[in-house]
């Protein structure tokens, strides 16, 4: 961070502003100076099991809801979709460290799945008291590797994903003594003791049935809302109708054709259909901006407009599908300037990255 760089109070996206370093620091420090407190006042009435239970409860059912949701979502690809098309046309060197590893996710349906079901796994092991322990180990070994994945590609989820780190270490070492005599010390260990908030049995049970119940809500809850939204906006979500990638072979603007130079700003390079109302133009120099669309099918004309809705132009697109059902020709307004090229459709199976598929035997490696 430099001198110049703005300092955010507001939600930005980011978990690692310096405002979240601030407060993270600041409530750590009262926090400390008010445990302090309490154990210098009431140190001779504390019940120490009693508080470590209660902030184990705390910790556990915590863990619980964010592995839970956040498993959920990468089973249902949600977190990590699909690489957008632009993607697949932008230099690697032009992407962020974030950028890079959110798509190197997203390619991946299976590793993503397998992430999901890991952090799953873990918070369904960390819903029964039996079972606590091994869910922390597993959580802590799954968010561990978060932790890494945030630090080495700039992910700013470093403070959350520390956080977690920690919470599933604290639900370790409340059994660590135990551990340590059966993984290191190789000595007998006792059987462990659950503690009861209540004296009384059904209490005891009622209380057990309504945590049961509220976790099968937030299961329930989770499943229905990633269902649904895998057919909003995950990889099963709606599409452009014009869906690909269009690379320009000729363009003309208001009647003269336009060479193809690397430096021209004017000239288009490529028109990217992803989303289903927007258009990504890319200029001959790699610029490009994006810009909502309305497409007739039926006329086969495209209308074009800013973020803000000013309208740009339009397109009419035709192909002949007799001869190639991928070349595409438009003609327009773009920017009170006539527009005609010709274009080559490409989808993302033309990319050797989307059709090399998975091959359990390989005679050489397929590195490039």
């Amino acid at each position: 961070m430099n001198n110049t760089d703005p300092v955010y109070i507001r939600p930005t996206g980011s978990g690692d502003t310096l405002f979240d370093f601030v407060r993270c620091l600041l409530v750590g420090i009262f926090s400390l100076a008010l445990a302090t407190l309490i154990f210098l006042i009431f140190r001779s009435k504390l019940n120490y099991r009693k508080l470590v239970y209660i902030g184990g409860q705390y910790v556990r059912y915590y863990l619980i809801f964010v592995l839970l949701t956040y498993g959920i979502i990468k089973i249902f690809k949600l977190q990590f979709g699909e690489p957008y098309l632009i993607r697949l046309v932008t230099p690697l060197g032009e992407m962020s460290p974030m950028g890079l590893a959110w798509n190197y996710m997203g390619f991946s349906k299976t590793y993503t799945v397998f992430a999901g079901w890991s952090e799953t796994i873990a918070a369904i092991l960390l819903m029964f008291k039996r079972t606590r322990t091994l869910g922390a180990v597993v959580g802590f070994g799954v968010m561990l590797n978060v932790f890494m994945m945030n630090i080495s590609y700039d992910i700013p989820v470093k403070l959350f994903s520390l956080h977690l780190c920690v919470f599933s270490a604290f639900l370790i070492l409340i059994d660590g003594r135990r551990m340590l005599n059966v993984f290191v010390l190789n000595r007998d260990v006792s059987k462990y003791k659950f503690v009861s908030p209540f004296s009384k049995k059904w209490k005891n049970y009622t209380l057990q049935i309504v945590k049961f119940l509220v976790l099968i809500l937030i299961v329930y809850l989770n499943l229905i809302n990633a269902m649904r939204s895998q057919y909003l906006y995950g990889d099963l979500g709606p599409k452009h109708k014009l869906y690909g990638i269009y690379e320009l072979n000729e363009f003309a603007l208001n009647h003269t054709k336009r060479p193809a130079l690397l430096n021209d700003s004017v000239r288009f390079r490529r028109l990217i259909f992803d989303s289903p109302n927007r258009v990504y133009i890319q200029k001959m120099n790699n610029e490009g901006i994006y810009y909502q669309t309305e497409t007739d099918t039926i006329a086969q004309k495209i209308y074009l407009k800013e973020q803000d809705s000013t309208k740009v132009g339009f397109l009419h697109y035709k192909n002949e599908a007799e001869s190639d059902a991928d070349v595409f020709e438009f003609e327009g307004i773009f920017k009170n300037d006539s527009v005609y090229f010709k274009t080559e459709r490409k989808g993302r199976e033309d990319f050797l990255l989307n059709n090399r598929g998975f091959h359990w035997i390989s005679e050489y490696p397929f590195n490039r």
